[in-house]
């Protein structure tokens, strides 16, 4: 069939050459039936499309009588057409040629490309859908594929029986138990009441065993009326017209009830398992929702796809640009593919098309593999071991998978998505941080380093006209701005540890008091002018910390205080216990932070303005301090001050069980 396609197309192509630069855009309808041939129709419609640069629509006539299987087996159809670009439009009709024929005026199509779709079955004696399009007429091309042998997709499935013994049964004991109700009630009902019972049998067969069982309790139940209760008895002869009335009125009545519970109950099933595929499916949907990652992702779709099929099932991700494939996940989790499996993959990763088992394609395996693509990228390989299993899938098992492998596509997509956003969320990041980290330097390093070579350089150039007093004012400025240097140094240093996670603890017993005391000297000339009170209880516990990065914690938290305190202003330092945790609180009297942006003064380089006593700085102090605390499992947040005037930031760090030996010791 596919070379009978590909000269039809050949022809067609010609044809269209050979029409003048004016002729209206080619647009191609294709007819789908589903059967067999429907995937190689699409397949050619896209290569017949694409050959022109045009859109391309599939299209379904959908009648009331609809099989439920071939609905799911289409489902596949649909979503082939639309992952090669092309539309789908189902359509409702009783007479498919002229739906179709109606649909390609609407779409002002040119071309309309049909299968030879013979028809089977009771249908045998019908035209086939080309030979009344083509009666028909209309204002389009008409190609028709050729009929060519086709390989199974699967394996032949075992002829399932058209008749089960436990059909027959209920249709016969229905009937027997109206016959019996009928003899011990016809000398109190007419004949025609008894009629209804044996109408009943019928109800009873069409929904236990379906329609085929109903015709029989039908057929059974005219017998059995004719023969046990008219006239004469035990005779399918009968004299009276009256009875004759009733009985052809009872088969007719029966038949027709019979078809149409049939058909109710066949539809009430088809109801039930359709309600169960979509509940299955949503479960698998919930599952996939709540993956984050694209190995959770593999994990749940393995897992569900063995359980549904019965076999082992393995994924490989195919997006490595190398086009090397890699496990992603298997179940069982030791399955491994062979060598001819191996061979599936590799031309399924090449040519895009499953391959395998039930495929057509002349690869000798048990495997079946089958590309998940989305936007023609390769997302993943699934194998299924489709020749390990007894029979081969159903259609309404075909529908199932693929209706979960377009689900498990869309959420390997989505992890992907999510991963590139991220990448891209970390870039910009680190480009602020950058572009953040270059301003703070010129600034930060600049600043004091101009103060010192101007203090040196006048100290150089003027000595002899400088008194002692301004000399010694230089010198303390000299100072001053390189301690600040230094400071801002060390915190560089130390943001760069803590991001590297190279920040060693070498932890000690200390009291509080010691390292608020030598954080205090540290910051002398920064804290000049202002008034700094101590408030705690005695008898705190000691520390068991890294004393140098708590104490470089406190000179960070003290001195970013200062900052925004007015000259003169009150610097308050408060502590205690609470819930096996020591607290100390900064407070000051500045002009406090508003309450959302409380947590961003702990962003790295974020700066809240000028001081009321100097520039505004680096905009890593809090945040190293979030970090050393973070390193010790404390934590440090900003709270409003006193009376909602100034900030109180409040430290905490967790108390270990120091034993007597430990205080003794470091006393």
């Amino acid at each position: 069939m596919q070379k009978a396609l590909e000269e039809t197309m050949q022809d067609h192509e010609a044809h269209t050459a050979s029409q003048s630069s004016h002729s209206a855009p080619i647009r191609l309808l294709v007819a789908l039936s589903g059967g067999a041939e429907d995937a190689a129709l699409v397949r050619a419609a896209h290569r017949l499309a694409s050959g022109h640069g045009e859109h391309w629509c599939a299209a379904y006539v959908e009648s009331d009588r609809e099989d439920p299987q071939r609905r799911l087996m289409l489902e596949r159809d649909f979503a082939q057409v639309q992952r090669l670009g092309g539309d789908v439009r189902v359509v409702s009709g009783q007479d498919r040629a002229r739906e179709l024929l109606a649909l390609a005026g609407e779409l002002k199509v040119a071309t309309l490309l049909v299968g030879h779709g013979r028809p089977s079955g009771w249908r045998v004696w019908r035209r086939p859908l080309a030979e009344r399009l083509a009666r028909l007429g209309g204002p389009f091309d008409l190609v028709v594929a050729a009929e060519a042998r086709q390989r199974p997709r699967f394996r032949p499935r075992p002829r399932q029986r058209l008749w089960h013994w436990r059909d027959t049964g209920i249709a016969v004991s229905a009937t027997l138990a109206a016959l019996a109700l009928s003899a011990g009630l016809k000398s109190w009902l007419a004949l025609g009441n008894l009629s209804l019972l044996f109408l009943g049998a019928v109800l009873v067969s069409a929904a236990l065993a379906g329609t085929r069982a109903a015709m029989l309790a039908a057929v059974l139940g005219f017998v059995s009326f004719n023969f046990f209760l008219t006239e004469p008895r035990y005779s399918l002869v009968m004299v009276e017209d009256d009875q004759l009335v009733t009985v052809v009125v009872y088969l007719l009545v029966a038949v027709v009830v019979g078809q149409l519970a049939g058909s109710a109950r066949k539809r009430l099933l088809a109801l039930r398992a359709s309600r169960e595929q979509t509940y299955q499916l949503l479960t698998f949907s919930r599952e996939l929702a709540v993956a984050t990652d694209r190995e959770r992702v593999g994990e749940v779709g393995v897992a569900t796809l063995m359980r549904w099929l019965g076999c082992p099932v393995v994924m490989l991700d195919a997006t490595d640009e190398k086009g090397d494939v890699a496990l992603l996940h298997s179940a069982p989790a030791e399955q491994r593919l062979d060598a001819e499996a191996r061979t599936a993959v590799t031309w399924t990763r090449l040519h895009r098309r499953p391959s395998g088992k039930g495929t057509g394609q002349p690869l000798d395996t048990d495997w079946q593999v089958i590309p998940l693509v989305e936007q023609e990228r390769l997302v993943a390989l699934i194998c299924l071991a489709l020749g390990k299993r007894e029979h081969p899938p159903s259609p309404d098992e075909e529908g199932r998978i693929d209706a979960m492998l377009r689900m498990l596509t869309v959420a390997l997509e989505r992890t992907r998505l999510v991963a590139d956003l991220e990448t891209s969320r970390l870039s910009e990041e680190n480009e602020r941080l950058r572009s953040a980290l270059l301003s703070s330097v010129s600034h930060d390093l600049r600043t004091p380093l101009a103060s010192i070579i101007g203090s040196a350089s006048t100290l150089r150039d003027l000595a002899d006209q400088l008194n002692e007093a301004d000399r010694t004012e230089l010198l303390d400025g000299i100072l001053s701005e390189s301690e600040r240097l230094d400071r801002y140094i060390q915190n560089l240093l130390d943001m760069t540890r803590l991001g590297q996670g190279g920040l060693k603890l070498e932890r000690d017993w200390i009291s509080l008091e010691d390292l608020v005391a030598s954080a205090l000297r540290r910051l002398g000339p920064v804290l000049q002018g202002l008034c700094v009170q101590r408030d705690w209880p005695e008898d705190l516990p000691l520390l068991h910390v890294h004393p140098a990065l708590i104490e470089q914690a406190l000179v960070n938290v003290i001195e970013n205080a200062a900052r925004f305190s007015s000259s003169g202003g009150l610097l308050r330092l408060e502590a205690g216990v609470e819930s096996g945790q020591l607290w100390l609180a900064v407070i000051d009297r500045g002009p406090g932070i508003e309450p959302h942006m409380r947590e961003r003064v702990f962003d790295m380089f974020y700066t809240g303005g000028e001081g009321d006593r100097g520039r505004h700085g680096s905009g890593l102090g809090l945040a190293i301090c979030r970090g050393m605390l973070g390193a010790h499992a404390g934590t440090i947040v900003a709270e409003p001050g006193q009376d909602g005037i100034g900030t109180r930031i409040v430290m905490r760090l967790p108390l270990p069980d120091a034993t007597e030996d430990s205080r003794r010791h470091v006393d």
